[in-house]
């Protein structure tokens, strides 16, 4: 007989814990449900079940009613569809969900115990009852009730079964930690469609969305969006930028009309310009006020009907006018040059370029960003290539390439995550955008452009332009703010002006 010991034994006695994630194991081994082996072959059954989009069966690990206020939360959320083929999700969500169910055993333990206790003293009035009662009948003390372990079994079960039958609600704990997230990325599906499907499964979050502080510009980008139709209308039409086979534009026939924006000179008589002296009035403007009225300043007591006299706008004060000249810009609306001078019967590419300087700081900023969220999305239903230039200062360049791929959508958490601010480059970006046309896979892209445009078009600018505008290639302008013509205008047609975003976030004209 061989009575050596076997090293290789508790090895081979405890290999089922290597099918748990190292992720949730701690929570497993410590969670007082069921045998080690009951916690391991539960949780794996519901890893499988989040993995494959759905909740688990009812009626398995752990029992009713510990998986109720868990079950319900999820239902409530409706997480277990973004969990598919997500493995580090799927952990995320297990890790709470064990933390839950520790604490759903020991608020059910707890209560079990009061309510056994509760049991049990009434089952002692009932015995001390019945015992007198029989100590009257045979003319003796009554004798001490005690309950034997059979009826605090019995009593036992019968707490188990009340506590059981309560109803529970959703876990609290549960709905704060993901509901949030979970509504985010409904709500971006249900804007974006495949871009919002992407944020909860498909790839790997460490590099997105859960990892990532960007995620939260989306939901927030959702909201402009729906705040801003004519937004909804341009992002729309970038998927289709080229003429189409009978050679006409179908972004003009969006984009139109296009704002053209005309200069006159009006001349305003105005308080504000005192260019002469017409008299006497009664104001509270201390700029103008008499001599008469400044001297009470110094008297003790005068000075109080002087603050009087000011509040009530009864100082007297010099009467005052001039002329101001005031430049006003009217908008005239055209769609002659817009309708196709290259026109293309096929599709190319979309390049975005944003201006992230620091006048693009605030509501400009979620616009450019939500222009770019959209542009992605169109140039992902149409197969075609999306590619983004963010940039200000000189040597201030971001370039990425933009897709519904792993490293795509890191990307632009990244750019969504960017503050906007710095100076302004546009001659050194344009170098490195005319450089990406001249490509062969790029040579067919159009250019969408989006600034406020706070900044001259130098003559090279201008050049750079018209070198990559000869081959057919389209610079779309998106303007804003109303500021007049602006460097935008003398390289893009058309250019898109949103006036009516000054009231939307508030964010006011400048």
């Amino acid at each position: 007989m061989n009575t050596a010991f076997d090293a290789g034994i508790l090895e081979r006695r405890y290999a089922f814990l290597d099918k748990c994630p190292s992720a949730i194991l701690p929570g497993v081994i410590t969670l007082p449900l069921g045998t080690l082996d009951e916690r391991i072959e539960g949780v794996l059954h519901w890893r499988e079940a989040l993995l494959s989009g759905r909740l688990p069966d009812s009626g398995t690990w752990p029992k009713e009613p510990l998986d109720i206020p868990v079950r319900r939360a999820l239902k409530a959320m409706g997480i277990a569809p973004f969990c598919r083929d997500q493995p580090e999700l799927a952990d995320a969500v297990l890790g709470d969900l064990i933390a839950s169910f520790a604490r759903q055993n020991t608020e059910v333990n707890s209560e079990v115990a009061t309510r056994l206790r509760e049991l049990e003293e009434l089952e002692r009035v009932r015995l001390t009852e019945v015992e007198a009662g029989q100590a009257r009948r045979e003319k003796r003390n009554p004798r001490s009730v005690k309950l034997d372990e059979k009826t605090l079994q019995k009593l036992r079960a019968a707490a188990e079964l009340e506590i059981a039958k309560l109803e529970r609600d959703a876990d609290p704990l549960l709905l704060d930690a993901w509901s949030e997230r979970v509504r985010a990325w409904k709500s971006i599906a249900d804007v974006f469609g495949d871009l919002g499907e992407m944020l909860g499964r498909g790839w790997d979050l460490s590099q997105g969305v859960l990892k990532h502080t960007g995620w939260l510009d989306l939901l927030r980008l959702r909201d402009l969006v729906e705040n801003l139709p004519q937004l909804r209308d341009i992002v729309r039409a970038l998927g289709r930028l080229h003429a189409t086979d009978t050679g006409e534009s179908v972004a003009g026939q969006i984009l139109t009309p296009v704002c053209r924006l005309e200069e006159e000179r009006l001349h305003v008589t105005t308080p504000f310009v005192p260019a002469e002296t017409r008299g006497i009035e009664r104001s509270g403007e201390i700029s103008r006020m008499l001599p008469v009225e400044a001297s009470m300043l110094g008297h003790p007591k005068l000075r109080y009907l002087w603050h009087a006299r000011r509040a009530e706008r009864a100082l007297l004060t010099y009467r005052v006018s001039g002329v101001d000249v005031l430049r006003v810009w009217n908008e005239r609306e055209t769609e002659a040059e817009i309708e196709g001078k290259h026109p293309r019967p096929e599709r190319g590419p979309i390049i975005a370029v944003i201006d992230t300087s620091g006048s693009m700081h605030g509501l400009p900023e979620q616009v450019a960003k939500a222009i770019v969220l959209e542009a992605m999305r169109a140039a992902h239903t149409e197969r075609r290539e999306c590619f983004l230039f963010a940039y200000s200062g000189p040597g201030q360049v971001l370039e990425h390439e933009l897709d519904l791929s792993p490293a795509g959508i890191g990307r632009l958490m990244t750019f969504l995550g960017l503050s906007f601010q710095g100076g302004n480059d546009e001659e050194g970006m344009m170098v490195k955008v005319v450089a990406r046309l001249k490509e062969q896979e790029w040579r067919k892209a159009d250019v969408i452009f989006v600034s406020d445009g706070e900044w001259p078009a130098s003559r090279n600018l201008i050049r750079s332009v018209e070198s990559v505008r000869d081959d057919g290639t389209r610079f779309h302008g998106v303007q804003i703010g109303n500021r007049g013509e602006t460097g935008l205008h003398a390289i893009c047609d058309p250019v898109h002006i949103f006036q009516d975003w000054v009231a939307v976030g508030g964010w006011q004209r400048r």
